[in-house]
């Protein structure tokens, strides 16, 4: 049991990283001039779908593979918000990675080639505390509740559909 939970959270990290830089491939795809030049819904509704819906994906066969095993619509739930979780920290610390060590145009101060530049360990508190850790608190909480809803509505109908055989 305890090797499958700490899967759970590896597929959450990997999908976190993932996620990531997909975020940035789908802006690139479908950046502002797609999205909000003529505005029309098909598009959108696509661009919301690719973007949230991808969040789905680990989530749903962890929730209906548990759901399965245990028979239990709460450690479903609970496997389900433990892979978000996992995924989130994991988003945003590969933010912090990406600003450290491969680094963006318009954020070289943070790059790790300037760690002695006067003000570069203040800029990493402020990034750290607003951008990094202020955004794992911020979807975390999204990522317990929604992930809870996710897993314990796929087990839910898992569970309706596939009754307990009975000995």
């Amino acid at each position: 049991m305890r090797r499958r939970w700490v899967i759970y959270l590896m597929i959450g990290i990997v999908f976190g990283a993932i996620d990531f830089f997909y975020l940035g491939f789908l802006y690139e795809l479908a950046g502002p001039q797609v999205l909000f030049a003529s505005f029309p819904a098909g598009r959108f509704l696509l661009w919301l779908v690719l973007n949230v819906g991808i969040w789905l994906v680990p989530v749903i066969p962890i929730a209906l593979y548990e759901a399965r095993l245990s028979r239990s619509r709460l450690r479903s739930a609970v496997a389900s918000l433990s892979t978000w979780c996992a995924a989130i920290v994991a988003y945003y610390l590969t933010n912090a990675v990406q600003l450290a060590f491969i680094g963006l145009p318009g954020r070289q101060e943070l790059h790790i080639s300037n760690h002695s530049a006067p003000w570069f360990w203040e800029n990493w508190a402020s990034v750290l505390r607003g951008d990094i850790l202020g955004g794992i608190t911020e979807w975390i909480m999204v990522a317990v509740v929604g992930g809870a809803i996710v897993g314990f509505l796929a087990a839910s109908i898992l569970l309706h559909f596939r009754p307990s055989r009975a000995t």
